[in-house]
């Protein structure tokens, strides 16, 4: 067999492979009103879609923080283009549980998607962050709350109410400036917000970013390509739990 003969065999061996991993079966779970459904799609599908959305939330993210210059203006310009540009969900509207993208298509979502879509968006523009639960004074009550780090420090936002806090300093207020000092969550129309007959700034009394980060630390970063593919072989392994 001549050598030009075994390349083509080689090649055709190796364009059969990549064919047969492109198409095999995978699937996602889209959730309507609290319902769960399965969609069945080829490899290559999920992978083109994945990367679509990989692309948009790095343009949007690079769109909303265009002229910021330093990592505040960045997180503000987010947080303010998250608040201006989503809203509860319409009465009558189905609740969706899907990717962030098609949320930020939609224009609505609930509280906790807020949060989400703010975090996946500060995580594309270099900012680490993520978001997690937050309880009340007795632990009965939860309500999502966002973190992002800046200059080594974990910052409290709420992507939902469009919230931040100032410390003694004048800086974006940390955990562990709210943790010594909770007078800080005041003003701007905090008294009047109640969840679930719960005064807002109570979920700020037990801060705890161990508690927080479970199930979502990670989470931003899974819609980047290289991070994503990391997290699939240490579930494979059983090494990362899935949501």
């Amino acid at each position: 067999m001549s050598r030009n003969i075994r390349r083509v065999l080689l090649s055709l061996i190796v364009l059969a492979a990549v064919i047969w991993v492109a198409n095999l079966p995978t699937s996602i779970h889209v959730g309507v009103n609290g319902y769960f459904r399965q969609i069945h799609m080829p490899l290559y599908v999920k992978w083109t879609q994945f990367l679509a959305r990989h692309y948009e939330y790095e343009r949007l993210a690079r769109q909303i923080t265009a002229g910021c210059r330093t990592e505040e203006e960045k997180v503000l310009a987010i947080l303010r283009w998250t608040k201006s540009n989503l809203r509860n969900v319409p009465a009558g509207m189905p609740v969706c549980d899907d990717h962030t993208l098609y949320i930020i298509i939609r224009g609505y979502g609930m509280p906790g998607q807020f949060q989400d879509i703010f975090t996946t968006l500060c995580a594309y523009a270099g900012l680490p962050a993520f978001f997690g639960k937050a309880y009340d004074r007795q632990h009965n009550n939860k309500y999502n709350l966002s973190f992002v780090k800046l200059h080594g420090k974990w910052r409290v936002f709420d992507a939902y109410y469009g919230k931040y806090f100032k410390s003694s300093n004048g800086d974006i207020a940390a955990v562990e400036d709210i943790l010594k000092d909770h007078s800080l969550i005041k003003g701007n129309g905090v008294d009047a917000i109640v969840i679930n007959g719960i005064p807002y700034s109570d979920f700020y009394y037990t801060l705890d970013l161990s508690t927080a980060r479970n199930g979502s630390t990670l989470r931003p970063y899974r819609q980047m390509p290289f991070q994503r593919i990391l997290y699939e072989i240490k579930k494979a392994f059983k090494i990362e739990k899935d949501e």
